[in-house]
């Protein structure tokens, strides 16, 4: 499933400092497991506006797979 952002709703907003609406949120950091594993800003604005990054294999990354012989 991969690691994911919750955004309380019962939470104030900020102004953001990119695009100046209110819609800056503090959101948790949720691991797979359930685990908080942080909290980080969140502007819905901004984040609407700007297109996911890709995900770019690394180079020195180990493979997925694990050889069997």
């Amino acid at each position: 499933m991969g690691t994911q952002i919750r955004i309380s709703r019962e939470d104030d907003s900020l102004p953001c400092e990119v695009c100046g609406f209110p819609t800056m949120h503090v959101a948790q950091v949720i691991a797979d497991d359930g685990r908080i594993l942080g909290r980080t800003l969140v502007c819905t604005t901004c984040s609407r506006n700007r297109p996911r990054p890709e995900a770019v294999p690394q180079a020195d990354a180990p493979p997925d797979e694990v050889p069997t012989s």
